[in-house]
């Protein structure tokens, strides 16, 4: 499992360490955020020398969407796995 490094007296992976390492990834998830969110903006502005055009500015607004969506399933997913009994 990725967060269960640790074992209890039990032998079963700890649920203190799932939700830690749950916490860590969306902390490293919200310190990336505003890299991605600057990249994008300097892609759909206009004036930027690396406008990636109108036709595809709508696609591309649309990344910070899916981060933040791919971040929430990798913690729904962890939690799941790291809570199951």
């Amino acid at each position: 499992m990725l967060f269960n490094k640790k074992m209890d007296d039990a032998g079963e992976p700890g649920k203190i360490q799932t939700l830690i390492g749950i916490v860590i990834l969306v902390v490293i998830a919200a310190v990336l955020y505003p890299l991605v969110g600057a990249q994008i903006n300097d892609l759909t502005d206009n004036t930027s020398a690396n406008f990636v055009g109108n036709s595809t500015a709508g696609i591309v607004s649309l990344v910070p969407i899916f981060y933040w969506l791919f971040v929430a399933l990798i913690v729904i997913g962890a939690a799941i796995m790291g809570f199951k009994e």
